[in-house]
This record gives structure tokens, C-alpha cells and sequence, in this order.
């Protein structure tokens, strides 16, 4: 608008006709559209939370289920459970068995120490279902024991058992030797369960076979299922036969050792030793041999290395032979031992090695041992 519009009295509004009001619909007639009115608003209706009505039936469900239900059922009659003594323990059979009676290990192995002490040295290893003759009962925990080619020691109480029945040959249908390192034995046929692993070298007696299948006896009366892959089935009083080409069966079985754990006395994959591994290999290739390394020691046939300064004695060594090395400060005291393999290795246990390890001839451990050479074994299967 210009500013001389401003000043225009014909543009002014007077007060005395200001414009009407129109008619109001919410206004009564009558009544000034002007005056003010009273506002009425309707109170909005309280509305319950969707999730309160579940919440409720749920609540109403579990004080159902928890507290109405078992008031309901402790109203029905009926008969009050006989109050019982707590079970008591059962012992092994074992320690009600006296000296001089047969018992069988019924772990998968357990070692003979030479005292009744866990920190003892190890004699040897013992494997699932050996047998051995109770000779010390007196302690608790601990059983003296000798075995059948006479070393003696002590073994776990709770590793034996005084049921022998699964060392009879009665009613078996054949005999069977574990060549795997470990070999399953399950609760059925087909599957089931697993009751124990039996290592290389266990005899155990089978009253079953079919079908690939065997059903084995097992210590404390057990039965058991295994196939017959990888392992010796032979005649109830049948033993391994002696391989043809008896050096080299018996090289192939001791490397398959390399890089196995060191324990010393082990007999087994999960810990072994090299005597072990001597007798293992040579078990499963039917010779007999004896177990610790002083045993082993007066075994087939003794050597004599030329001793030349032009060379090490250790290269007239041949595969199969057996070496004892004495320690750096005593000529007479053993060390340890090594079998000789193929092409100009040793099998063996170093003291800074957790494994067996193979070393070459011309290593400079070998070498070294070669100056410690206390005696060398030859096997002779046939004239044992």
C-alpha cells in the first residue's frame, strides 16, 4: 500500500460498523459469537498395552504347571519310595586275589615301575589283556607283579583284574593279533559304542567270525566287536609264523616309529621306545624277544667291529643289528640303544629330540656315537 493511501478517510473503518459476525453453528442463537465460550474435551479412553494380555496367560500357564499341578498330583495316592542305604563302592576285583594268583591288565597298557611310585622309572609297558602273577598285595594302591618271563615290578591296582576268562583258549574260535597301532573294539557289531582301543601287539581270543566281523573276549567277562582289517587271525594255539625274508619285514615294521613320542619303556604309538620298537617289530614278525634294554643286550648273535682310525666302526653296522652305546663318563654303563636300518641309518632316541628320530651314519651324532659303541647284536631267527 502507498503511504498517501494511509491518510484516505474513505479507506478507514469505523468502529460503530465493524463487520457483522457470521453466523455460528456452534454458537446457541441468540448468543454473541463474541462471547467467550466454554471448551469441552472429551477424556481420551485408557487403552491396555498389547503385550499385557500374553504376559498374563503366560504367567497363569507356569503358576499352572509349577504350583497348582504338583499340589494336584501330590493328592493322588501313591506309594511312598523305600528309603535305601546310599550305594557303596564297589572294589576291584582285584585286591581280593592273594599271592600267586593270575591277574590280566584290562586297560589298553599301563606301565611296570620299579617301585610303587608314579615318579618311579618306567621297567617296561604292558598292553591290554597281559597276563602276570600277583606277588605283593600290601599296599593299597599298588600291586608287585611278575610277568611271564620273570621281570618284576609294580602296577596300578586299579589296572588289573583278577577274571582271567578272557585268556581262555576254551570254546575260542581263534586267535587274534592286534597289527594296527590301535585298534577299535565296539559294544555291537555294527557300530555302538566304543569300549576300549587295543594296541599293536595285543592278543585277544575271538569266540565269533563272519562276515569280516570278529566278536573278541574281553578282561572282567566283557565281549567286544571288531573287523578283521589289520589284524593276525589265526589258530586258537597258532603263533605268528616267522617271516620269509625275516630282516627286511623287520625293518619295515621299526620305521614306521619315526617321529612316534620317546617314552622311555613305551610300547606303543602314543609313547614308544627303542626296545620297544625292537620287540614290537619283531613280534609281529614271529620272533619272540625280551623287553628291556639289559635283556635285549645278550640277544642273538655278538659282533666285532674293526676298529680302525681310518674309519668310524659304526659303517660296518648291517640292517637289523642291534647297537648299545655306553655313556661319555663311564665305559660301562649303558646310554641307550639303536637299530640299524637301510641305507646307513639309525633308529634311536636323541636327549634333545621328544620323538625317535633316524640319523644318518655320517651325521654328526652318529658319528659321535660311534666312539661309544659298547656292543653290538646280531639277530639270528631260526637259532633263538
Amino acid at each position: 500500500m502507498k503511504k498517501a493511501d494511509s491518510h484516505d478517510p474513505k479507506n478507514k473503518i469505523s468502529l460503530k460498523k465493524r463487520p457483522g459476525a457470521r453466523e455460528d453453528i456452534f454458537v446457541d442463537k441468540g448468543q454473541d459469537p463474541h462471547v467467550p465460550k466454554n471448551l469441552y474435551v472429551t477424556p481420551k479412553k485408557k487403552r491396555l498395552p498389547p503385550w499385557l494380555i500374553p504376559l498374563s496367560i503366560i504367567v497363569l500357564l507356569l503358576l499352572a504347571v509349577f504350583v497348582l499341578l504338583p499340589a494336584l498330583l501330590s493328592d493322588v495316592d501313591v506309594n511312598e519310595p523305600i528309603a535305601t542305604e546310599p550305594p557303596t563302592v564297589t572294589e576291584p576285583e582285584i585286591p581280593h586275589a592273594g599271592q600267586g594268583d593270575r591277574a590280566v591288565l584290562k586297560r589298553t597298557s599301563a606301565f611296570l615301575f620299579e617301585e610303587p611310585d608314579k615318579a618311579s622309572p618306567h621297567i617296561c609297558e604292558l598292553l591290554l589283556n597281559e597276563e602276570l602273577v600277583i606277588r605283593d598285595t600290601s599296599r593299597r594302591d599298588w600291586l608287585g607283579v611278575e610277568l611271564a618271563d620273570g621281570i618284576s615290578g609294580y602296577v596300578e591296582r586299579d589296572a588289573l583284574t583278577a577274571d582271567t576268562s578272557s585268556l581262555q583258549e576254551e570254546n575260542a574260535v581263534m586267535k587274534v593279533i592286534i597289527r594296527d597301532p590301535f585298534k577299535r573294539v565296539m559294544s555291537h557289531a555294527r557300530g555302538g559304542t566304543l569300549l576300549i582301543e587295543a594296541p599293536m601287539g595285543t592278543v585277544l581270543y575271538a569266540d565269533y567270525h563272519n562276515s569280516g566281523l570278529v566278536r573278541v573276549r574281553l578282561p572282567e567277562g566283557e565281549q567286544g566287536w571288531m573287523n578283521t582289517q589289520g589284524v593276525f587271525l589265526l589258530e586258537v594255539d597258532q603263533d605268528l609264523p616267522l617271516s620269509e625274508d625275516f630282516a627286511q619285514s623287520f625293518i619295515s615294521t621299526a620305521i614306521a616309529f619315526e617321529n612316534s613320542p620317546h617314552v622311555p619303556g613305551g610300547l606303543t604309538r602314543r609313547g614308544v621306545s627303542t626296545s620297544g620298537i625292537v620287540r614290537l617289530s619283531a613280534f609281529l614278525n614271529g620272533l619272540e624277544l625280551p623287553r628291556t634294554v639289559e635283556q635285549l643286550m645278550n640277544v642273538g648273535t655278538a659282533v666285532n667291529l674293526p676298529q680302525t682310525s681310518a674309519q668310524p666302526a659304526i659303517i660296518y653296522l648291517r640292517p637289523g643289528d642291534l647297537v648299545f652305546f655306553h655313556k661319555k663318563s663311564d665305559a660301562g654303563s649303558l646310554d641307550r640303544m639303536a637299530l640299524c636300518l637301510n641305507e646307513d641309518r639309525l633308529l634311536l632316541s636323541l636327549h634333545n629330540k621328544s620323538s625317535m628320530q633316524l640319523i644318518d651314519f655320517d651325521s654328526r651324532e652318529a658319528l659321535e656315537l660311534s666312539e661309544r659303541i659298547m656292543e653290538v647284536r646280531r639277530l639270528a631267527p631260526g637259532n633263538e
